[in-house]
């Protein structure tokens, strides 16, 4: 897993999606959604995570938000 580490002090953490637990769920989830953890992804399932990489274009990516470091994916597909 590839990540890049941006530091974004207004990134709002309250539209992350924590709670992904089965990947019949991650399916469903519609475009342009943002999951993640503070745990560097590891709080995801393989299948679940695997589910989630081929939703995205970019893949995970660590963001700062001024105090706590999120492991994050943006589902495009």
């Amino acid at each position: 897993m590839r990540t890049t580490t941006v530091t974004n002090p207004t990134f709002d953490v309250q539209q992350v999606i924590t709670g992904v637990t089965d990947p019949s769920i991650a399916k469903s989830l519609p475009c342009g959604v943002i999951v993640g953890d503070t745990f560097g992804g590891r709080s995801f399932t393989d299948n679940v995570a695997a589910v989630l990489e081929r939703r995205s274009c970019s893949g995970w990516r660590e963001v700062n938000d001024g105090s706590t470091k999120w492991t994050i994916i943006v589902l495009v597909k």
